[in-house]
This record gives structure tokens, C-alpha cells and sequence, in this order.
């Protein structure tokens, strides 16, 4: 290896999520303000082919913001298939992780419907993913997963969880689904949507890498981690500040917490 790939693969495990995924230009933003609207009309309106194209055109923009390191195809047909979207990563210059749990390539698929994504759907875009041989499916759509009431492994929230840990039984290397939302991708005027992939796939991985996945009442495993957390610094057992960096580390790994108590 030269000295140049080395000075590279160095950069590359440091380098901001911001010089993988280019965030929104000042100039772009009225542009993907009215992507997001056209997408927010189409589903008021319930017309199901705007609410397909509008989608679309909004994630080949998203998808497209990764610029030099992949290359983005939408609305590929093929006699037995169609793909909303197909990103195949470039070797060398997508960043390490990505290419860790992808496999270098992305399968992203669009649901125009108002309903939460199902345990069907996870599996059509599983076999996709198969078909492919990609190794992480990406869903766009108003809402999220359909979760269970008392668990995070039933209905569609589950099925993902169950395809992920089969596919390393069965192939060595585990498969991984997560979603973006409307209001998720509508942030990414001010957030990083490389950061946030990585933030999905690691809860994801983490939780299933964890003994105690199960959870009677849904709570989301970093939520879960947080609560724990706090708990150790009400008794006494950690200090402030060490509450204060736990706590900024699984933000920084898992996302946002929603049910903050202290």
C-alpha cells in the first residue's frame, strides 16, 4: 500500500460526516423546501402517483448529496423488480463505515402511503436487498415502522430486527433496514443525513449486539441506555460531568433522546 492510500484510509476514519454527505446549499434551500411541500400537498391531496413522484424526486436529491462517492439510479425496472432507488458506493472513496454495513450498496425504496410501514413491506425490501446482494434497505415515508404495543420485536419494527439477526445466520454478514420519515428528511436542513444513517444502523447493531433487547413497554434502546444512565448518576454512583459526556456520547451514536427526564 502506498503512501498515498494510507494518508487516505487515515483521513477517511476522521474526516466530518459533512465531506461525505454535502449539506443542503444556501442556495438549494427554497428549492427543498418546496420538495418537502410538494411531498407534504401530494399526501394531503391522497394522489397516489404525486405522492410517488414527489418522493422520488426528493430522495434522488437526498441520495445525491453523497456526490463523489456513490452513484445514484431512480426508478429502475427490471422484469422480475423496480427499484425506487439503487446507490452503489465507490471503492475507495465512500467512508469506511458505510461500506462496513452496506456491503457498497443501498437499496432505497418509497412508501406513498399515509399508514406505518409493515411487517410485509420489511420483507419485500429484505428480498430486494437479496436480489441485489446489498446489505442495507432504506424506506422514505410519512410515518415509521409499526411497532408492537408491549414489544419492539413484533410487527414491522420486529420483523426488521428478526430479518437482520437470520441474515447473519445465514450469509455471515447481517442485512440491515432503517427509515427516514418525512419530518426526519424535512431537518436535514440542518442536520446531517450521513449522520443520521450511521445514528439508525448503530442502534440497530447495538441493540441486537445487547442481551437485553426485550422491552416490555417499546422504549427504543438508546432511550432505554439514557434511562439507565440516569438512574446510575441519581444514586450517587456517577458524577455530573460524567453523566453529562455518557449522555452527549449516545446522542452522538444513537440520535436525539425524546423522553428526556432530567
Amino acid at each position: 500500500m502506498d503512501n498515498d492510500s494510507v494518508s487516505y484510509s487515515r483521513f477517511s476514519n476522521r474526516a466530518p460526516d459533512d465531506f461525505y454527505w454535502k449539506p443542503i446549499p444556501i442556495e438549494d434551500i427554497d428549492m427543498y423546501k418546496k420538495m418537502v411541500q410538494r411531498v407534504e400537498d401530494a399526501f394531503k391531496n391522497n394522489d397516489k402517483k404525486e405522492k410517488g413522484d414527489s418522493l422520488e424526486e426528493l430522495m434522488t436529491y437526498v441520495y445525491s448529496r453523497f456526490e463523489e462517492i456513490a452513484i445514484v439510479s431512480a426508478n429502475i425496472r427490471s422484469k422480475d423488480n423496480q427499484y425506487d432507488h439503487f446507490i452503489e458506493l465507490v471503492e475507495g472513496a465512500a467512508p469506511p463505515f458505510l461500506m462496513e454495513y452496506s456491503g457498497g450498496r443501498i437499496v432505497g425504496e418509497s412508501k406513498n402511503h399515509s399508514k406505518s410501514i409493515s411487517s410485509r413491506e420489511v420483507s419485500n425490501l429484505y428480498d430486494l436487498l437479496q436480489t441485489k446482494t446489498a446489505r442495507l434497505g432504506i424506506f422514505s415515508s410519512m410515518h415509521t415502522f409499526s411497532k408492537g404495543k408491549k414489544s419492539m420485536w413484533a410487527n414491522a419494527e420486529g420483523k426488521r430486527r428478526k430479518l437482520c439477526l437470520s441474515s447473519e445466520n445465514k450469509t455471515g454478514n447481517k442485512r440491515y433496514v432503517i427509515g427516514f420519515t418525512l419530518k426526519e428528511l424535512e431537518s436535514l436542513l440542518e442536520n446531517n443525513f450521513y449522520s443520521m444513517l450511521k445514528q439508525k444502523v448503530k442502534c440497530l447493531q447495538d441493540e441486537l449486539d445487547d442481551d437485553f433487547t426485550e422491552d416490555e413497554n417499546g422504549v427504543e434502546y438508546h432511550e432505554r441506555l439514557y434511562h439507565s444512565l440516569t438512574q446510575l448518576k441519581n444514586l450517587g454512583i456517577i458524577c455530573d460531568q460524567s453523566f453529562l459526556d455518557a449522555k452527549h456520547k449516545i446522542v452522538e451514536l444513537y440520535g436525539d433522546i425524546n423522553n428526556d427526564v432530567v
